[in-house]
Formats: structure tokens, C-alpha cells, sequence
């Protein structure tokens, strides 16, 4: 296997997938196998060099597959002698079939739904088993539940601090005592919207040099991001709505914030989000109602972004430019 057919085919995912660099690294892996990840550095030192390259093409190697963030993704992607590293490599591959309209829907409500696990890891576990309903490690079904994990369990991979994986069950995976009441109704998203949740992320949102204002709009929007600051010191303009309660606010706020940090708007001098500005409309709106519907699920709110995302899907032709990797990454920052 050449460096220049490796090139090409970096070449050829950055012109039309524009992913996080963990999607393109698993991506080469797929094609070109540990050659691939070997070569990587050095090819993408060498493509930020090359004047002739497109100016969007540039500015997404500089700020999205910066050499700091690749060297992370390939520390992610790990060591191919660990155990679970096939595993790991299996279950991304496969999550490419849930962005088929009503797979892809069905993965973001489930992904909005477990608030005690990180929408990354609810997006882990959703692609190994989608009929999972309710799931822990093994260690939280027996202290809080009293209840064992069956001889026959298949676990479910997902990652955690200080160690690699952590294994957890479905409880269709486990034996024991009925589980309470209130057990019964886990994961659902009841109850009032907490306003606080909307001052919280309207302060975080300065400390990201993200100026957010409300705005008389049409009934038709419910805000708009820009990089077209009008005032020092800001990176990005947010537009909310003024009308808006502050349910909808949140929303509409979430909606924006996710398209600036999964890099539809740009990325800045700092490097703070990616560049992705290359991806259809179609595209850059499934990923950020993506997020919103998460995070806003999340809190409590309830949405219909499930309809929106399916119509999008089921109409766009270039979804595998979709990337979950980016959505649960940056659904879980908005939420922190």
C-alpha cells in the first residue's frame, strides 16, 4: 500500500465526509488498515502546506484536523493489541445505519433519554443494542437493585475515566427483586423547564466569547449564528428570538450553539471548533437539531425534533457526511 494512494484517499474523505478526526481516522483504518494511522501525521503536515488546496479544504486541516486533535483521536482509537480494540473498531463501523431516517431518529431520542451516562456513551450503547430500555454496570444492578447479571449477559462496551471500557446490562441481562416504581419510568423526560438552565448557558456562552442577544425575528425563525461580531471582543453572534419563552429560547439557543461548535459557521484563530463550512444545508441542520433535541431531552423539555430530523433525512442524499462522533461530543459540552 503506497503513502500516495493513503493521501488520496485522506484527500478524498476530507472533500466529502469534513468529519471529527476520530471519524477520519477510523475511516483510513477501515481502508488502509495500521499503514494508514502510521502515515497520517506526516501526509496531513504535508496537505496543510499545499497552497494549491481550496481555501475551505486549508482551513479544515489548520483548525479541524490540527495536529493536536489528530494525535488525540489516534490515542483514542488505542493500542491494537488491547482486547477490546475489534470490538471498539466493530461498533463504529456499524453505527453508519443510523443515519437512515427512522434508525437515526430512534438513535437520538435514545441518546437524549439516559441522563445518568454521557450522550456520547448512550450513542455507544444504542449502536451495540437499540431495544436496550434500561442498563448499568454490573456493580450498580447489585448495589442498588439487588439484582444479579445473568450466565448468558452480553455486555455492552462503554468508556469511562481512568480505565479503557466498562461493561454494562440491559436489565433484561439481569435477575432479581421487581424493580420500584419509580424505576419503571426511568429515562423519561417529565416536568417543568428549570429558567435557570437558560441564564447558566447565556454566561458560559461569554466565556466563549459568544455574544447571544434577542432579537426581533419572523414567526418562521427561532435564531441565527454568525461570525459577523459586531462588537470587539466577541468570536460569534447568536441571535435568539425575543419572543420566545424561555423553553423556546433554550431551544433555539442550543440549535445555534451546536451550529457554531460543530464548525458550520467556522472555526476561529484559536482553534476553539472546527471548520465544516463544506457541508449541505441539509447536513448542517441534522447535526444541530441532533444536539439540540439531546440536550434539550435532557433537561426535561420536550421537543419535536424527531419529525424535523427524519424529514431532512429521509430527503438528503449525502448523509454519510453526517457525523454522530461531533453530535454526542458536542451535545455533552453544551450540557457541561
Amino acid at each position: 500500500m503506497t503513502r500516495t494512494y493513503i493521501e488520496e484517499l485522506v484527500l478524498q474523505w476530507i472533500r466529502q465526509r469534513q468529519g471529527s478526526p476520530l471519524d477520519l481516522v477510523r475511516a483510513l483504518e477501515k481502508e488502509a488498515g495500521w499503514p494508514g494511522r502510521l502515515a497520517l501525521p506526516s501526509i496531513l503536515d504535508e496537505l496543510r502546506d499545499q497552497r494549491s488546496l481550496p481555501d475551505a479544504e486549508r482551513k479544515f486541516l489548520i483548525y479541524t484536523l490540527n495536529a493536536g486533535s489528530v494525535t488525540q483521536a489516534l490515542a483514542e482509537g488505542g493500542d491494537p493489541s488491547q482486547t477490546y480494540q475489534s470490538s471498539i473498531d466493530d461498533l463504529f463501523s456499524r453505527s453508519r445505519r443510523f443515519r437512515r431516517s427512522k434508525d437515526f431518529s430512534a438513535a437520538v431520542e435514545f441518546v437524549a433519554k439516559f441522563r445518568d451516562y454521557s450522550p456520547f456513551n448512550n450513542m455507544l450503547v444504542y449502536a451495540q443494542n437499540p431495544l436496550v430500555t434500561h442498563f448499568a454496570t454490573a456493580s450498580h444492578w447489585r448495589k442498588a437493585f439487588e439484582r444479579t447479571i445473568k450466565e448468558n449477559a452480553r455486555g455492552m462496551l462503554i468508556l469511562a475515566p481512568r480505565t479503557p471500557v466498562l461493561m454494562v446490562y440491559d436489565i433484561a441481562d439481569t435477575d432479581g427483586p421487581p424493580l420500584p416504581k419509580q424505576f419503571r419510568v426511568f429515562g423519561r423526560t417529565t416536568g417543568r423547564f428549570n429558567p435557570a438552565l437558560l441564564d447558566h448557558l447565556v454566561k458560559n456562552c461569554q466565556r466563549d466569547q459568544i455574544q447571544v442577544l434577542r432579537l426581533p425575528m419572523g414567526e418562521t425563525r427561532g435564531g441565527f449564528a454568525t461570525s459577523r461580531a459586531v462588537e470587539p471582543g466577541w468570536k460569534m453572534r447568536v441571535g435568539v428570538r425575543d419572543d420566545l419563552d424561555d423553553a423556546g429560547a433554550y431551544g433555539a439557543l442550543c440549535h445555534e450553539l451546536a451550529h457554531i461548535y460543530l464548525g458550520h459557521v467556522g472555526a476561529d484563530r484559536d482553534g476553539w471548533w472546527p471548520f465544516r463550512m463544506n457541508l449541505s444545508e441539509a447536513v448542517a441542520e441534522i447535526e444541530a437539531e441532533s444536539v439540540a433535541h439531546i440536550v434539550c431531552q435532557r433537561a426535561g423539555l420536550q421537543t419535536r425534533s424527531a419529525e424535523y430530523l427524519s424529514s431532512f433525512v429521509e430527503d438528503s442524499e449525502d448523509l454519510d457526511a453526517i457525523s454522530l462522533d461531533l453530535i454526542s461530543r458536542v451535545a455533552g459540552k453544551i450540557e457541561d
